[in-house]
C-alpha cells in the first residue's frame, strides 16, 4: 500500500479486498461507504432494464462484478486484483442513476454514465491517496470500459488505441467481469473478449506488460475452475 494513502483510502482498500458479496451489497446503503463515495446507495433500485441485465439493479450488478473481478484475475493474470482494479470495479456504473434516461420496450440507456464517473477521479485521488500512475489507471478503466465491450466493433484505430495503452491488462480485466455480470434474455451473459484483447497486444507489442507483471501470453488456454467458482457464488 503506498504510503500516499489516506485513511479513508486505506480504509476502502481494506474492505474490498477481504469483503463477501453480501457485505458489499449491504455496504452501498451504509453511510461510511456513502462518505467516501457519495451517492453509491442510489444504485439500489435503479433499475436497468430487461435487454440486456436481467440479473436485476445497479447494485445487484455492481455487487456481482466485484465478486466476479477475482476469479478472472487468477486465470487471466495469475494474481488478485490491485486495488485500482477492485475500485475500478466499484465505481464503474457509479453515475448510472444520474445519467438514466426513460426509454420503450425494456431498455434503459445510460448515455455518458463512463465520462460522468471517470471525471470524478482527480477527487477520488485526494480523498483515497492515490498515487498519479493509479489515478491515471482508474480514469482509464472507468472511462473506457463501455468501449471494451464494443471492442471487436471498433474501428482498427480505435482498436490500436486501447491496445497500446499500459493500462490495457486492468481495462480487459474488468470487461471480463463485467461481460459475465450482464444477464441476458435466452440465458447466458455479454462476451468475453480476453483473447481478442490478448492477440492484439501480442500483434503490437509482442506481448503485455503491467507494472511488473508480464501478461501470461496462453494463460487462457490453461485449465481452471473458474466457472465451478463462478456457479458457487
Amino acid at each position: 500500500m503506498p504510503k500516499s494513502r489516506t485513511p479513508d483510502g486505506r480504509l476502502l482498500e481494506r474492505f474490498l479486498a477481504g469483503c463477501k458479496a453480501s457485505t458489499l451489497r449491504r455496504a452501498l446503503g451504509e453511510p461510511w461507504l456513502n462518505a467516501i463515495l457519495p451517492e453509491m446507495d442510489q444504485l439500489i433500485g435503479c433499475q436497468q432494464g430487461d435487454d440486456l441485465h436481467l440479473e436485476g439493479d445497479v447494485a445487484t450488478h455492481t455487487v456481482m462484478v466485484c465478486a466476479t473481478l477475482p476469479l478472472y484475475a487468477r486465470r487471466y493474470l495469475d494474481r488478485e486484483p490491485d486495488f485500482v482494479e477492485r475500485l475500478a470495479a466499484l465505481i464503474h456504473d457509479w453515475k448510472k442513476p444520474a445519467a438514466r434516461r426513460h426509454a420503450r420496450r425494456g431498455s434503459v440507456p445510460f448515455p455518458h454514465h463512463e465520462q460522468l464517473a471517470a471525471a470524478e477521479t482527480p477527487l477520488l485521488a485526494r480523498r483515497l491517496g492515490l498515487t498519479p500512475g493509479e489515478e491515471a489507471r482508474l480514469r482509464f478503466i472507468v472511462a473506457n470500459h463501455g468501449l471494451a465491450h464494443e471492442y471487436p466493433f471498433l474501428p482498427e484505430s480505435g482498436r490500436e488505441q486501447l491496445a497500446r495503452s499500459r493500462f490495457w491488462p486492468s481495462l480487459a480485466l474488468l470487461q471480463a467481469a463485467d461481460a459475465h455480470s450482464c444477464w441476458c434474455p435466452g440465458g447466458g451473459h455479454l462476451p468475453v473478449h480476453w483473447e481478442l484483447f490478448e492477440q492484439a497486444a501480442l500483434r503490437l507489442d509482442g506481448g503485455w506488460t503491467a507494472g511488473n507483471d508480464r501478461w501470461p501470453a496462453a494463460a487462457y488456454q490453461r485449465e481452471s475452475t473458474i466457472f465451478a467458482e463462478l456457479h458457487a457464488l
